[in-house]
């Protein structure tokens, strides 16, 4: 009898969808080290001699149709008439580049020098007089290119770092479900499905036995053992301490590939994982959801696979079953509530402080909202706001959180907080709406308040999938003064690539990269990013989630502008907080 495989499987294989192995570590491979140099010369003979110079270091590319070249470019070399008629190109491609440094060399007579340089230095970032010296050229060609490589490695260290686990290298919880949703959005066209696989694994014990050092020992052996198992064709992610995922998308039944993959991965109990010498056996519980069959969108299929999972027994998959709907009950009734609370008024304003790191004053607030039942009891937020956005109640919701803000902070104004600033969270849907600005102005002109005292705050998510539309209106409120922010900035990626697009003046530093300040290196790294990011765009940035006297004072240390947790002050009832300022100051 043949020996049995740990990672065969059967049904056919496609493509392995190479993003999601292992993150390499190695440096980009996009970075193209030998340089691409774009030459935009009017004159044909200064053209191909500056081609003949370079052409034995570096890449020499060429406009293409009209067009720059669709490959990219590392830098540029115009000369004065080039510049002219590419200048609104190259300001383009250079702005689509930010925060990373595209440089653009302009070759110009001496006599040129001193009155065309200051009008170009929007775009042009060093100027060669001519005729050009050739050592001279290369050596300012080479200290361009080692910042503009400079730059790539540490956007492309940010997206690792924001887009996978450092502990094992795979993708974390946002990419994985960046690329459910991409795969839902296909099927969709194609009439196919996509499975997803939830595996638990219970290292609690682990990280309350060994710290976070054996965790990550456990979390990476555990991660090459599934990499093993499942084969090449299966893209594997960390979702959480002791959460996995895996997807597979096909026309094909959960049955042909799912549940040898559920086998494959059940085996990773076979064998124990040593832990500061001592042996542990990671026991797995694994859970399988589709879409169509059991969601339409990336975070109702993922949340049913991890449902599944909680139901499943040891070394046997669970696929999500009808208690889904004991789900979908309670979300009905909670809709049905929310109704009540609205025309019984059962909502309250609360506010969490935000201090100013620098001195210690407060400079400000988050509105947020709470529901007291008339037992007295309080709703969690997280239990209550997920049904009032996805039921479209939040809209209705909104305008009394927007309002009773407004007649709060003009109380705090009114009674010495001159400079008081209230942040308000809303949703594209809220923003999206033709009479969202005009209303939320004439709130401002009923209390007297000047825009800049109130600040609009959306998740950086929601603004990744806002429409050009709505960032419009989010430009026009921000001319008129109103502030924006992006809130858990740090995790997702997407809006790295169009940060300087958005109409923003803060970015809020997400609370899990908080936790691991100062001493967790991969927090740190972030959090460093993020503040070093915000500088370049020269943006306000505030801490989330500071529960203690060294992450206030590492933050402060490194520049955060404001900050806001438990360890300043908990969320507390608007009418008690000016009680609060008063004893603060």
């Amino acid at each position: 009898m043949a020996a049995e495989s740990d990672s065969g499987s059967s049904g056919p294989r496609g493509p392995a969808p190479a993003a999601w192995r292992p993150v390499a570590s190695a440096g980009s491979a996009d970075t193209d080290q030998a340089g691409r140099i774009l030459l935009l010369m009017e004159g044909r003979g200064n053209r191909q001699q500056l081609a003949n110079l370079l052409s034995a270091r570096y890449r020499v590319v060429q406009v293409e149709d009209g067009h720059l070249p669709a490959e990219g470019f590392d830098l540029a070399i115009a000369d004065g008439p080039a510049l002219l008629r590419w200048q609104d190109a190259l300001y383009e491609a250079k702005h689509a580049q930010q925060p990373v440094f595209l440089p653009v060399m302009l070759v110009l007579p001496r006599a040129d020098l001193r009155s065309r340089a200051g009008r170009l230095r929007s775009i042009v970032d060093e100027f060669v007089v001519s005729p050009i010296d050739r050592a001279e050229l290369l050596e300012r060609l080479e200290m361009l290119l080692r910042a503009r490589h400079q730059a790539l490695a540490q956007r492309d260290q940010f997206v690792r770092i924001v887009n996978y686990d450092r502990a094992t290298r795979l993708p974390n919880r946002n990419l994985f479900h960046e690329q459910v949703r991409t795969a839902i959005e296909a099927a969709k066209a194609k009439g196919e499905s996509v499975h997803v696989v939830a595996v638990h694994t219970p290292f609690t014990r682990v990280l309350e036995t060994f710290g976070q050092r054996g965790l990550d020992h456990a979390a990476a052996a555990c991660a090459e053992r599934f990499c093993h198992l499942a084969g090449d064709d299966v893209g594997l992610a960390r979702l959480g301490t002791e959460h996995w995922g895996a997807m597979l998308f096909d026309d094909a039944s959960p049955m042909d590939r799912v549940l040898p993959l559920c086998t494959r991965l059940s085996k990773v109990e076979r064998h124990p994982i040593e832990v500061a010498g001592e042996p542990i056996r990671p026991q797995v519980r694994i859970g399988v959801a589709s879409y169509p069959d059991d969601g339409s969108d990336a975070e109702t299929v993922i949340s049913a696979a991890n449902i599944a999972a909680t139901q499943a027994n040891e070394g046997e998959p669970a696929f999500f079953s009808p208690s889904w709907r004991e789900a979908v009950l309670d979300h009905l009734r909670t809709e049905a509530a929310l109704h009540d609370a609205l025309e019984q008024g059962q909502f309250e304003l609360w506010l969490q402080p935000k201090l100013r790191l620098a001195d210690n004053r407060v400079a400000g607030a988050e509105a947020l909202i709470r529901w007291r039942l008339p037992s007295g009891e309080l709703v969690p937020p997280g239990q209550f706001i997920p049904v009032a956005e996805s039921s479209g109640l939040i809209r209705r919701i909104t305008p009394w959180i927007l309002a009773t803000a407004c007649r709060t902070v003009a109380g705090l104004r009114a009674d010495g907080a001159r400079d008081f600033v209230l942040a308000v969270n809303v949703t594209p849907a809220d923003v999206s709406a033709s009479d969202f600005a005009a209303r939320l102005q004439a709130l401002c002109a009923e209390h007297d308040l000047p825009p800049q005292a109130i600040e609009l705050e959306l998740t950086e998510t929601m603004l990744c999938e806002t429409g050009a539309d709505t960032i419009g209106r989010l430009r026009a409120l921000r001319e008129v003064g109103f502030g924006i922010a992006i809130d858990d900035f740090g995790t997702g990626y997407s809006s790295l690539g169009y940060l300087h697009q958005l109409p923003v003046d803060t970015l809020k530093i997400d609370k899990q990269f908080i936790d691991g300040v100062p001493g967790e290196a991969g927090s740190d790294t972030v959090t460093r990013a993020i503040i070093h990011l915000a500088r370049e765009f020269a943006l306000e940035t505030v801490a989330e989630g500071i529960e203690n006297e060294d992450q206030l004072a590492y933050l402060r240390a490194a520049g955060v502008v404001l900050g806001q947790g438990y360890y300043i002050a908990r969320p507390m009832p608007a009418n008690d907080f000016a009680q609060w300022l008063a004893e603060w100051k």
